[in-house]
């Protein structure tokens, strides 16, 4: 069995989170070999899923494809791209015809609303090229562009100038069958095919080349200039392990900070969080083999002193997690490994110095393929979710939960395919059709707005608020000091009708009284409530 990381997505639109993912048989025990799976939070089949096709599923994304309030998935199979709806519909335009060309690449693909329209567009490649789909499948005005060699691993999305539209980071590199590498670089493309701007490719030096890392950006909207992009390489050389570089740059194509790893195979994706949390991000990054070497880097590129490397995967789609896994004002490095020949896998966490918290290694049955992670039922618990196989015939999906830990984008800012869901790579990336920080309670309509108090109130550090919307519109949640300063801003979006609750966390905030104000379309209404110190 070949089985992928679980997506994490509202797919049957209940206000709680399902898990979507694909299991392949190469080894001819099922028809069909391919079979894509959905499960509530309670582990049971959605209806229709699982779903068999006779074509391989190389990625998954979900988003709202056709704006109707739904969560769609977008599935790039081997020789085609496919959009369907909760039902197994196809939305209108699809399945597309998009064979991989003379190599078969791991064929990546993303989503993301390009030019602001409220529509989804579609990111996907072959053999030398790129192509950009509308929501309707038709190939978007000014592509597909054509490249030297191959995106071999998967794109970035996000808007990296915070001027108009959005831009793709594409990583490339041409193989030949000498074993030969060349035109290794990061391509920049605006929604509309240009190129993003003179300083763009940056090449690799020829003896490195982008094996199984992403580009990774960092996205800084009040200030462009330290808006950062980030890719490992790999030195081509002979044996089985290698020197790595972790390159950083700005959008203007200078090299920031260089790390340094050496390991076998190749260097994966970095990922990105204030392990600290002291305003500045760190990252890390693992390899794919025998053994694997996880490394953490400061915001310079310099390995964190400390147990480094430890065990982790970091190639292709099993890149590193990074989340609060403990009631410490901190956040932790949670990764997986696996070992082919043994059919043995772990699920592994750390502290920033590389040390293990007290229950990893978990060794759960078989190979552990990914993890993500997420808030499954909305009850204010964060859950780990991977999948594991047992080559040939079984595989299992496990949820362990993570007890008092709220889920939000400042606890999770790396969390992989739950609020990544659209594939951008782009750190702390949340969906426009998905919440910020809100988890949905219900989707029923409620009888009228409503802000409920508090609880526990008063509280330290962690308190949960919770809101009636209803009518869909734009909300604020906000909060305000005795003298109404204001000291945080919990929401300030469009929301659809429905019930929802706000995790809001005191740690940088005296003691003291304060108030929350919620405000929407003829509403508006504030409470109290003490924060102990």
């Amino acid at each position: 069995m070949n089985s992928s990381t679980p997506l994490i997505t509202d797919l049957n639109n209940d206000g709680l989170k399902d898990i979507v993912f694909f299991v392949t048989d190469y080894w001819g025990q099922f028809a069909p070999f391919c079979r894509i799976h959905a499960v509530n939070h309670e582990g049971n089949d959605l209806p229709g899923f699982p779903r068999g096709y006779d074509e391989a599923v190389i990625h998954l994304t979900s988003g709202d494809v056709n704006n109707d309030g739904n969560m769609d998935l977008v599935m790039r199979f081997t020789n085609t791209i496919d959009a369907i709806d909760i039902t197994g519909n196809h939305l209108p335009g699809f399945p597309i015809s998009y064979p991989p060309g003379d190599v078969l690449s791991f064929n990546p693909i993303s989503i993301y609303d390009l030019d602001n329209d409220g529509l989804l567009e579609i990111i996907a490649c072959k053999s030398a090229e790129i192509c950009v789909f509308n929501s309707d499948g038709a190939i978007r005005q000014g592509w597909p562009r054509y490249i030297a060699g191959n995106c071999q691993s998967g794109f970035a999305v996000g808007n990296i100038d915070n001027s108009g539209d959005a831009e793709v980071l594409v990583p490339t590199f041409k193989w030949y069958t000498t074993g030969y590498v060349d035109s290794s670089a990061i391509r920049i493309y605006r929604s509309n095919g240009e190129n993003f701007s003179s300083d763009w490719p940056v090449y690799s030096d020829s003896t490195y080349y982008n094996w199984g890392s992403m580009v990774s950006i960092q996205i800084n909207k009040n200030n462009p200039d330290s808006t950062y992009i980030m890719m490992a390489t790999k030195r081509r050389e002979a044996g089985a392990f290698t020197m790595n570089r972790e390159n950083k740059y700005n959008i203007h194509g200078d090299l920031i900070a260089r790390g340094y790893s050496y390991v076998m195979h190749g260097a994966g994706t970095l990922s990105i969080g204030d392990l600290n949390r002291d305003g500045k991000v760190e990252f890390t990054n693992g390899n794919q083999g025998n053994p694997t070497h996880l490394f953490a880097f400061t915001n310079s590129m310099i390995r964190i002193p400390g147990y480094w490397p430890q065990e982790g995967v970091g190639e292709h789609d099993a890149i590193p997690c990074i989340g609060k896994l403990t009631y410490f004002n901190r956040l932790n490095i949670v990764d997986n490994n696996w070992h082919a020949s043994s059919g043995v896998g772990y699920v592994f966490a750390y502290e920033s110095d590389g040390n293990e918290l007290p229950w990893s290694p978990f060794r759960p049955v078989g190979l552990v393929n990914a993890v993500s992670l997420a808030d499954l039922d909305n009850n204010g618990s964060s859950e780990i979710v991977f999948l594991s196989s047992i080559t040939s015939y079984e595989t299992y999906l496990h949820v362990l939960e993570l007890s008092g830990i709220p889920f939000s984008i400042e606890n999770f800012p790396w969390s992989m395919t739950s609020h990544d869901r659209y594939r951008t790579n782009q750190y702390g990336f949340i969906p426009p059709d998905e919440p910020v920080g809100i988890q949905p309670v219900s989707s029923v309509v409620p009888e009228k707005f409503e802000l409920h108090q508090n609880f526990p109130n008063p509280f330290n550090p962690t308190t949960t608020i919770r809101f009636d919307v209803r009518t869909s519109g734009n909300v604020s949640l906000k909060v305000f000091d005795v003298l109404g300063r204001e000291v945080a801003v919990l929401a300030d979006e469009y929301l659809r009708a429905g019930s929802y609750e706000r995790v809001f966390e005191a740690v940088e905030l005296a003691g003291g009284i304060y108030f929350y104000k919620l405000k929407a379309t003829g509403f508006e209404k504030t409470l109290r409530m003490v924060v102990l110190k």
